[in-house]
C-alpha cells in the first residue's frame, strides 16, 4: 500500500469516526420535572420559621451572617498572623498547589 492510499485509507475512517460524537448538556434536565408536594406559601412560611429560629444558614449573595462578638482581641490576632508569617504558613498558603510540597513547606518554616 502507498503511502498515498494509506492517507486516504486513514483520512475515510476519520471522517467516518466524526458522525457519532455529539455533545451532551453538562447537567441533566431531570429536575424539571420534579413535582412538589408543598405549595410556595408553605415553603416561604417553612423558611420564615428558620429564619425566625436562627436555623436558616443559607450563604448566598443576598444573605450575610450577622457578626457576632468575638472573644480573640486584634492584638492576639495580629501576633498569630505575624507568627504565621515567620513560620512560612502564609507563603505555603499563597503558593501554587502544584509547586507545594510537604518538604517545601518544612523548608519554608525552617528558614523562618
Amino acid at each position: 500500500m502507498t503511502i498515498t492510499r494509506q492517507l486516504i485509507a486513514a483520512s475515510a475512517i476519520a471522517l467516518l469516526g466524526t458522525g457519532t460524537a455529539f455533545a451532551q448538556e453538562a447537567t441533566p434536565d431531570t429536575w424539571t420535572a420534579v413535582h412538589s408536594s408543598q405549595t410556595r406559601a408553605a415553603v416561604v412560611a417553612d423558611l420564615a420559621a428558620a429564619r425566625q429560629g436562627g436555623q436558616a444558614t443559607v450563604w448566598t449573595e443576598g444573605y450575610i451572617e450577622p457578626v457576632r462578638a468575638n472573644a480573640v482581641q486584634r492584638a492576639d490576632v495580629r501576633q498569630l498572623t505575624l507568627q504565621a508569617i515567620r513560620s512560612g504558613e502564609v507563603k505555603a498558603i499563597n503558593a501554587e498547589v502544584a509547586g507545594v510540597s510537604p518538604a517545601a513547606v518544612q523548608a519554608m518554616r525552617n528558614a523562618g
